[in-house]
């Protein structure tokens, strides 16, 4: 019977190590609430995660590149998103929704605009509250903090600190 080197051990305990690191990262480390204003192109998104990990995304952008957003900003192993949220109809709102729709799981569509849900309205889920005031336009609030996005709010993820919701890039 032939025993195994001791490099083939040390790097188990290493392969080990660091899948015990991951573990205790996702279980341990502080849900908080994380807002990303995704480039894609020339239309608008929103990704929220809530301090539950649910996930919200708002708008679609105009085509595929939203993938390429969502790619960058969700963890590889993350294919459901639990709502997405569509405050107009023209394309720079919509036109990714079918490459959402191809490569996630996505139960809850909620199309504002409408009688069921005109713009003014508010939703709620995880204490966070969304107001969709009109097309790409949207406060977020959490706690006592809130954050107002528009077409010309920058890219990029944004965080509580305490005091409100600021930029953490």
């Amino acid at each position: 019977m032939q025993r195994l080197p001791k490099i083939f051990y040390t790097v188990l305990i290493l392969i080990l190590i660091a899948a015990n690191i991951c573990v205790y990262q996702t279980i341990f480390t502080p849900h908080t609430l994380q807002i990303s204003v995704l480039n894609v192109g020339k239309g608008n998104s929103v990704l929220i995660r809530t301090p539950n990990k649910k996930t919200i995304l708002i708008d679609t952008g105009p085509d595929a590149s939203i993938l390429r957003a969502l790619g960058t900003t969700l963890p590889e192993w993350q294919r459901t998103i639990d709502i997405i949220i569509l405050t107009g109809t023209k394309s720079n709102f919509t036109g990714g929704l079918p490459e959402v729709q191809n490569k996630y799981h996505t139960p809850t569509h909620i199309y504002f605009g409408t009688p069921a849900f005109p713009y003014g309205s508010q939703i709620s889920l995880d204490s966070v509250s969304i107001k969709i005031i009109a097309p790409a336009t949207l406060t977020i609030s959490f706690g006592s903090a809130s954050l107002q996005i528009s077409s010309s709010t920058p890219k990029g993820v944004y965080a509580p600190d305490g005091k409100g919701i600021i930029k953490k890039n």
